[in-house]
């Protein structure tokens, strides 16, 4: 079984390029510290400016492990304050799915 979290953003125009060059940064930062990174992708239909950020984890518990780890990169606040500028007002949030069932 395998969790997916994604999380969704509404970008303003013209940020696109400073919040990439961020969750690069970032990525950069949570696979240093053995972290999952996050894809980021934009639905087929709708704007350029929606934005998903995804990354997969084999359990829940390994999500949780990997959210307190990256509370502990003091760099990482930094750059989400900074990406949510980017963002337009009310837009921001996030989803954790359970892909598959046992059976």
């Amino acid at each position: 079984m395998t969790y997916r979290h994604q999380v969704f953003r509404s970008l303003r125009f013209g940020t696109l390029g400073r919040f990439m060059d961020l969750q690069r940064e970032k990525n950069t930062l949570l696979e240093a510290a053995g972290l999952p990174a996050y894809e980021v992708w934009a639905p087929a239909f709708g704007g350029l400016h929606h934005m998903v950020l995804e990354a997969r984890y084999p359990s829940m518990a390994a999500f949780e492990e990997a959210h307190l780890a990256t509370k502990g990169i003091e760099k990482v606040a930094v750059i989400n304050a900074e990406q949510l500028e980017c963002v337009i007002e009310g837009t921001a949030h996030d989803r954790l799915e359970r892909l598959g069932l046992a059976v």
